[in-house]
């Protein structure tokens, strides 16, 4: 009963957070001077972003004014200002409908606000227009992963890494798709591959619950110490710190994390 309802925990956490960080990383440059995709902005650490290895010309002939809005969406979105960025994201698709990228932080947009249909409708538009863009793929992953479609997150997914992203973000939401379905040898597997490269740190909650469901609580225990060291707030610290304490109930150890 304890695994069933952490895996429930688990995949019940929003569409990664770290993945809208990519709809701008794999943007082109300001200037549109270059093709080359933008894989980090401005000063940020990597977070996630997914690279994108080309530029498609759907991408290259959205009008300038509607590129100007976009990127102000995602400064916006980036400062916490959701209700302006919404704006300006609705005037973007108002003088392009056919822009990926804005496609792309709408449907996000609309997972926050568990606009699931809705979300999915904007991501597979994003994907008909340009097949070559990962972070639509991956967002899509995350839409099916809270919805307990784990067959289409791991197909969506693998996807993303057909068409050349390797970023964390993809393995995480791989990871979740096999958690859900139970097979946490296989996401282990996964998480373990994530943590050898750049990595975020929901990508140690992902192996804490794969580990969990392998009843291997002590380090399962270990990386939910990681994940509260790396990310002490945000979005799941609350519920690792809940899940730390039921873990130390059951190995009668300290949690020594909080």
């Amino acid at each position: 009963m304890f695994r069933y309802l952490v895996v429930l925990a688990f995949l019940s956490l929003p569409t990664l957070p770290g993945v809208a960080q990519a709809v701008g990383d794999a943007n082109m440059d300001r200037s549109l001077d270059s093709v080359a995709p933008r894989l980090q902005s401005q000063s940020r650490p990597r977070s996630g972003g997914v690279p994108d290895a080309r530029i498609s010309i759907a991408r290259l002939r959205v009008p300038r004014k509607a590129r100007q809005l976009y990127e102000k969406a995602l400064a916006a979105w980036l400062r916490h200002a959701n209700s302006q960025s919404q704006h300006d994201l609705d005037q973007a698709l108002k003088i392009e409908p056919e822009f990926p990228e804005a496609l792309t932080l709408q449907a996000f947009l609309q997972t926050s606000r568990q606009q699931w249909a809705s979300a999915e409708e904007n991501l597979q538009a994003a994907i008909q227009i340009d097949p070559g863009y990962a972070p639509a793929y991956v967002i899509l992953a995350g839409v099916y992963n809270t919805q307990s479609r784990f067959d289409d997150a791991q197909q969506a997914a693998q996807q993303a890494v057909s068409i050349g992203a390797t970023a964390w973000s993809v393995q995480y939401e791989i990871a979740r798709s096999l958690i859900g379905k139970e097979q946490f040898e296989s996401a282990l597997a996964v998480t373990e591959a994530a943590l050898r490269s750049d990595h975020g740190p929901l990508i140690h909650l992902a192996k804490a619950h794969a580990l969990l469901g392998l009843l291997q609580y002590r380090p399962a225990a270990d990386e939910l110490r990681e994940f509260l060291h790396d990310q002490p707030s945000g979005d799941g610290s609350d519920d690792a710190r809940a899940l730390l304490r039921r873990v130390a109930e059951i190995t009668h150890e300290p949690p020594n994390g909080e």
